[in-house]
């Protein structure tokens, strides 16, 4: 049977974007984005994040909840 931390790893990495392909501050690909489209971008982030954490909560009371 899969760990309570093992799912939720599982789950992350599945819910979220790679890690790798975000930009780092000060790089060339984010000092040229135009301030719109860096707003729609991390607009769009935010609305994943708040999906995976409500996946992941209710995987959590699957996990935790006695049958």
């Amino acid at each position: 049977m899969e760990t309570l931390t093992g799912t939720l790893m599982n789950r992350v990495s599945r819910l979220l974007p790679d890690a790798d392909a975000r930009h780092e501050w000060g790089s060339a690909s984010l000092s040229t984005t135009p301030t719109p489209l860096a707003i729609q971008e991390l607009a769009a982030r935010v609305e994943a994040l708040e999906n995976a954490l409500r996946e992941i909560a209710r995987e959590v009371q699957r996990l935790t909840t006695p049958a």
